[in-house]
């Protein structure tokens, strides 16, 4: 399982940017977003602030930024 932070223009809704996290974070990525259930890693999320900022850490990239929508999904 792979986890993907994308990145769209909240106007035309065009993906911007995808940044993969990294495989290493996954137990924290689970506390982070508070996933308890097994199936909710594999469900789609809009990220909040303090999330995004973790996020940026982790994978030493900006995400943030005007007129965005990010969101984590998971992709096999």
């Amino acid at each position: 399982m792979k986890h993907i932070i994308e990145i769209f223009d909240a106007t035309s809704e065009e993906l911007l940017q995808s940044v993969e996290i990294p495989q290493s974070h996954s137990e924290q990525l689970a506390e982070l977003m508070g996933w308890t259930l097994p199936e909710d890693p594999y469900d789609g999320y809009d990220l909040l602030p303090d999330q995004i900022e973790t996020l940026e850490k982790w994978t030493h990239s900006t995400l943030n930024g005007d007129n965005r929508i990010i969101q984590i999904v998971c992709v096999e």
